[in-house]
């Protein structure tokens, strides 16, 4: 009979979690000239066989399978006691291997506000070479690519969207309304406008954090799969370092995900955690680290009160609007709903050449706006009067509050079967708009259900919780109606709602139920893990994103976010990725 001693392995570095971020920095700190060992350490299989990771248009496959963690949510007060799921990928590259494959930096003022808030080194001019460090972008004649911001040698492979016909005309209408046309504003940093959403897809394929470790021939670099990370071994020091940190970080417990086997994995030099916004305070947590009164209740032994582990849960809310669209074969419905036949014939056309329907993900243009010079509502007013400011959402005048995106087929939130089951047929077409607020006052928590490991999370976003995140919402609903509405483009193509039972608001209070009945989650969980200088008691990391008391651990994830980018955070987990692993390096030579 084996014991845990038998199955023991060391290395210079682990990487708990092979997600967007931890493979980055799996890869950055095995080539670099110092030839480290690497373990990377990922819960879940191989990407090789998952098929619908690498078909794009197979977004929404691996939705509550085994590759997803499944996770619930608790029941949304905020968005009338509704159960809204969020998926997670549970596989090496984990959710870019899932996503909407867009990439989208933010303003960049959300960075240079970062940085402002007491993290040196996070501004938008700081953060650009990591920006551009993972991307091999591949430009295309149709599209006005601002060159000078984008990658040229990085092991992701992105490259712009061909707009299908509805997508030309909302885009058109965007501009009639106003909108500056940008096409490469999403990572240029703007904060208005209307543009292409680059996308993580070349030649018909995905290309996710997966492609930093798959096949890149590094024999320094070890990469374990099926591997699910119980605790971070802490040890004492007996007695603060000279940087003040207690505590020291040593190893890993983990199990075989498949057979229970334990194992050990122990670090020389460091441990990085790059586990998600989800999973990475879990790990903290029952690692003896976080709030210790709810260790305590969970009977596990507090080694040290960090309270800002798991709260400060963020994300970006977003509400589906469908509109039916009479001028047929514009959007892609056909290819879809209209006879299953379609879908076959666009799989195999996949398959044999990979182009068509399955080789991207349905989405048109993307716009950012701010509503501070049309929004009307009297809970914006009395907030402005309270905090004697122009914007009581806390957005600086060079951040969005609103980002739209529209789809090419219809789409509708995952609560919306329950609503209504029928999918466009017999030649119906459909658009859905989707409004996504760039900065959620409501703020929620993670919290562990038991202390065992494999137990799931209890998960509370607090969607709309804070009546301002409604107020906005709406406000950005009510414009993206307008634009297709009224924009020259598509005014005379929008016949009504979809489905027909659902009614298009009318007024404010209209439009108010509507965003609390069809909010869902966009999948960009963040904050829990806050990166924070030390004058903060809700900090976790420090900027360089070591954890507060303990020696040779850091965490590289959107956890560490403490505000979300203005859009996506695919690009900016990349970006946190290279980030660490260029300061792990840095710390070396010191």
């Amino acid at each position: 009979m084996t014991s845990v001693e038998d199955h023991v392995s060391t290395y210079d570095y682990v990487v708990i979690g092979g997600g967007t971020s931890g493979s980055v920095v799996a890869r950055r700190l095995a080539e670099s000239e110092k030839h480290y060992n690497v373990c990377l350490l990922e819960a879940g299989p191989s990407h090789e066989d998952i098929y619908s990771s690498h078909m794009p248009g197979g977004m929404g496959a691996i939705d509550r399978t085994k590759l997803d963690w499944n996770y619930d949510m608790v029941l949304q007060k905020g968005c009338n006691n509704r159960n809204l799921i969020t998926v997670r990928g549970r596989f090496l590259g984990g959710t870019s291997g899932m996503n909407g494959t867009v990439v989208v930096r933010g303003a960049k003022a959300d960075y240079d506000r970062i940085a402002d808030m007491g993290n040196p080194g996070w501004s938008w001019q700081e953060m650009m070479p990591y920006f551009k460090a993972s991307e091999t972008f591949h430009p295309v004649d149709w599209h006005q690519a601002d060159l000078s911001v984008h990658g040229t040698d990085g092991p992701l492979h992105t490259s712009p969207h061909r707009l299908a016909p509805i997508s030309e005309k909302t885009l058109e209408s965007f501009i009639d309304y106003g909108f500056q046309y940008k096409p490469d504003m999403f990572v240029q940093g703007e904060y208005e406008g209307v543009g292409h959403a680059i996308r993580s897809v070349y030649n018909g394929v995905r290309s996710t954090s997966a492609d930093f470790v798959h096949n890149c021939k590094l024999e320094n670099l070890t990469v374990k799969t099926g591997v699910f990370v119980d605790r971070i071994i802490v040890n004492n020091n007996g007695k603060s370092n000279a940087e003040n940190r207690e505590y020291r970080a040593v190893g890993v417990e983990a199990h075989d995900d498949v057979n229970g086997q334990p194992m050990i994995i122990k670090a020389r030099k460091e441990i990085i955690l790059s586990a998600g916004a989800y999973n990475s305070p879990m790990i903290l947590m029952h690692s003896g680290i976080g709030p210790k009164e709810h260790l305590i209740e969970m009977n596990i032994d507090c080694k040290i009160d960090l309270p800002g582990v798991g709260e400060n849960l963020i994300d970006h809310p977003i509400v589906f609007t469908s509109y039916q669209v009479s001028e047929p074969n514009l959007t892609l419905d056909r290819l879809v709903f209209h006879n299953p036949e379609t879908v076959l014939a666009a799989i195999k056309e996949w398959n044999e050449t990979k182009t068509g329907l399955m080789s991207t993900v349905p989405f048109g243009p993307f716009a950012l706006t701010r509503i501070d010079k049309t929004i009307r509502d009297p809970v914006w007013e009395a907030e402005k009067l309270k905090q004697q400011c122009d914007d009581p959402s806390g957005q600086l005048p060079t951040q969005p509050h609103i980002e739209f995106l529209t789809t090419e087929l219809f789409s509708g939130p995952p609560h919306y079967a329950e609503v209504n089951p029928n999918n466009p047929v017999n030649g119906e077409s459909v658009i859905t708009l989707i409004t996504l607020l760039c900065r959620q006052l409501s703020t929620g928590t993670i919290r562990l259900s038991s202390n065992d490991p494999t137990s799931k999370p209890i998960i509370d976003h607090a969607y709309l919780t804070n009546d301002l995140d409604v107020a906005v919402l709406a406000e950005g609903c009510r414009i993206g109606h307008e634009v297709l509405t009224k924009g020259r483009a598509t005014k005379d193509i929008i016949s009504g709602p979809w489905p027909k039972t659902v009614s298009i608001p009318t007024d404010l209070d209209g439009w108010k139920e509507h965003v609390r009945e069809f909010t869902t989650s966009c999948g960009h969980p963040g904050g829990t893990c806050k990166m924070a200088p030390n004058s903060d008691p809700m900090g976790v990391v420090d900027h360089r994103l070591r954890v507060r008391n303990v020696e040779n651990l850091r965490v590289a994830d959107v956890s560490i976010m403490p505000i979300l980018n203005s859009g996506h955070t695919q690009a900016p987990a990349y970006a946190i990725g290279e980030k660490v692993a260029h300061m792990v390096l840095q710390d070396e030579l010191i």
